[in-house]
């Protein structure tokens, strides 16, 4: 019981480290909770830092998904749940940061990481759908969207791992949480409004700061 509510614990903390906040907040002085979105994973991060950023946070974010569930998986082999948990966990803490009033990101790049440990050649499929919808329609969102539907698909096809089950119900559940999550970009999909992926910084384009986003942020 201690191992498990050990290993829960450190993937929700490692979960709910604040990355993309962080880095704006060092690099720039900013809440990244005021800038465009108000959301603090990497494409919003990308509108003030650029794409160097983007890539950075999320090379970041999946690596606190990937690892606490690559380190259940190698400690406690006997625990064949354990990893599925710590995923769970993992994700939870970057939806739902401790360090930030339980107001986090979207979870798809730590959904990404916790996969890779978990099946990783269903998300290099997921990871090709979302960059074929990305090439085609521009919306990061859309692609997510789209790589969180079929993620379930590949990992019963594929059928990666002994605890296949565990796994499948998990994928299911992100698949739901991430398109809960991206609720305010589907409306905006169907509007007419969600903005387009470019290479650029759009911190201009957007305008810096949202109001309503700066009245979240200070009333954190």
């Amino acid at each position: 019981m201690i191992i498990i509510l050990a290993s829960i614990a450190a993937a929700y903390l490692m979960g709910s480290i604040p990355t993309g906040y962080l880095i704006v907040k060092g690099l720039k002085g900013i809440d990244i909770r005021t800038v465009g979105s108000g959301n603090i994973g990497a494409t919003n991060v990308k509108r003030v830092l650029g794409m160097k950023w983007f890539f950075g946070v999320l090379f970041l974010d999946a690596l606190k998904g990937f690892l606490p569930v690559l380190a259940v998986k190698i400690l406690f082999p006997q625990y064949q749940f354990l990893p599925v948990l710590a995923a769970l966990f993992a994700v939870l803490g970057h939806t739902f940061t401790l360090f930030l009033n339980f107001k986090g990101g979207k979870g798809v790049a730590t959904g990404l990481g916790v996969f890779l440990a978990l099946a990783p050649l269903s998300v290099i499929c997921s990871v090709a759908a979302f960059a074929v919808f990305l090439w085609m329609f521009k919306y990061i969102s859309l692609g997510s969207i789209v790589a969180a539907i079929l993620l379930p698909a590949f990992v019963f096809i594929f059928g990666e791992n002994g605890f296949l089950n565990l796994v499948l119900i998990f994928a299911i559940f992100t698949a739901f949480f991430v398109v809960y999550k991206h609720k305010e970009n589907i409306n905006r999909l169907k509007e007419g409004t969600e903005n387009k992926f470019t290479l650029k910084t759009q911190q201009k384009e957007e305008g810096p700061v949202k109001p309503e986003n700066k009245k979240k942020a200070v009333k954190k």
